[in-house]
């Protein structure tokens, strides 16, 4: 079965480094017919900037503004609007990836949410040609190493506090809950590890457990129906400006996505599509291999006495999937076997399929690195074997402006 990917662009000055007729007839050549354009952020030499300067009428109201167009990126912003225009007229359908230009604040900020949701409105009307709009997110932390980007133990601030008495719940509670489980976390002896390995666990395992302590439910509760209102609202004001647009969201691998908040049932109600992310490098940002060895070192920090094998078997329990050939954290580091794309990624595809229900609204993310150790032409070339034979008729690679010529022959012999 072969593939009708998107291709995400995520660095559009590449349609001025290399010009945009160029880009459009190569990607048409080699069967990409939809695009995801982000994050409209443009830069030369020192000045970064937005891809449009702003309309400020769009923000009567809001205390935030979006960024001024800087003088030095006004010709790349008409080359970039030119290229938008251009590749809807070729037939490519175009969407637009974090298009909103401002810093990521916490998603229950009602500033932030205004502000998104008018910065919506002005990118459609500066590019009309658009076919839809795909979120990065939002999403709550699943990461227990210390001081990480994605702290799982965060965020319990006033913005959150406000949103949870407008939900009916008790911030307070689940903030004691969140915080009671690191503990425990923190208190984990080989024995209660080997015990927690050892019992067979199910669905109902799971509700029995959170049933004894409900703040720990509502915590996860709570972070679904901030996500849900987040996207809910975005999915509305897409549909105002035209019912044909799309709206679309990237959420962790299944294996995370409750953790973060992210249930994919009740994200089909506000989405048209969305794109798990099916990253696995080492190291870097959001990678699984580098969220593994994060677990397992941090677990062998809190808790003096629990080695290599013993973390790691715990951090694949916990999450329900298994990384043939992993065992140690020096094996990590190592490119991903056979077993791994045979076995694993397509375990984690099949709870993606049954969650959602439509294999059709499936666009899952495939990267290769994002600041980590890159993921091999060899391990690409497994991993689209994997998608196409679980059913998955789609995908956005990322990106572009990364990708080498070893790996554009891989993905072609993989579309449609």
């Amino acid at each position: 079965m072969s593939l009708k990917p998107l291709m995400f662009m995520g660095q559009i000055q590449a349609f001025e480094r290399e010009g945009a007729k160029h880009i459009l007839d190569r990607l048409w050549a080699g069967g990409i017919r939809q695009l995801v354009l982000g994050d409209l952020i443009l830069s030369t030499g020192e000045t970064r900037g937005p891809s449009f300067a702003p309309d400020l009428g769009f923000y009567e109201g809001i205390s935030r503004k979006p960024p001024a167009l800087p003088p030095d990126l006004e010709k790349p912003s008409r080359i970039f609007a030119d290229a938008v225009k251009a590749a809807a007229d070729k037939g490519y359908k175009v969407l637009f990836h974090d298009w909103g230009s401002y810093p990521a604040g916490c998603l229950n900020d009602p500033e932030q949410l205004r502000f998104g949701l008018a910065r919506t409105r002005e990118t459609f009307a500066r590019y009309p040609e658009t076919h839809g709009f795909v979120l990065d997110g939002p999403e709550w932390g699943y990461e227990i190493e210390p001081e990480h980007r994605s702290d799982v133990f965060r965020c319990f601030c006033e913005h959150c506090q406000r949103k949870a008495v407008e939900l009916g719940f008790d911030l307070k509670a689940i903030e004691a809950a969140a915080l009671g489980m690191k503990a425990r976390l923190s208190r984990l002896s080989p024995k209660v590890m080997r015990g927690f390995m050892a019992t067979q666990t199910g669905p109902f395992d799971a509700l029995d457990l959170l049933l004894q302590e409900p703040a720990l439910f509502d915590w996860l509760r709570f972070k679904t129906e901030s996500i849900q209102h987040y996207v809910g609202a975005h999915y509305a004001c897409v549909k105002e400006l035209g019912a044909h647009l799309q709206l679309a969201c990237g959420p962790r691998l299944a294996a995370f996505a409750p953790l973060t908040g992210y249930n994919f049932r009740r994200l089909g109600e506000v989405t048209d599509f969305f794109c798990p992310k099916l990253y696995f490098w080492q190291h870097g940002i959001d990678g699984l291999k580098g969220t593994v060895y994060r677990y397992a070192k941090t677990l062998m920090e809190f808790n003096p006495g629990v080695d290599e094998q013993l973390a790691l078997d715990f951090v694949f329990n916990l999450y329900g999937f298994t990384m043939p050939g992993v065992s140690s954290l020096e094996t990590l580091s190592q490119p991903l076997n056979r077993e791994f794309f045979e076995q694993t990624v397509p375990a984690e595809i099949a709870k993606m399929i049954f969650r959602t229900g439509e294999v059709e609204r499936l666009k899952p993310w495939v990267g290769l690195h994002h600041g980590g150790v890159r993921i091999s032409s060899d391990e690409l070339s497994l991993l689209l074997e994997a998608i196409t034979t679980s059913g998955l008729q789609s995908m956005i690679y990322w990106h572009y402006s990364d990708m080498t010529q070893d790996e554009w022959q891989i993905l072609q012999r993989f579309i449609a």
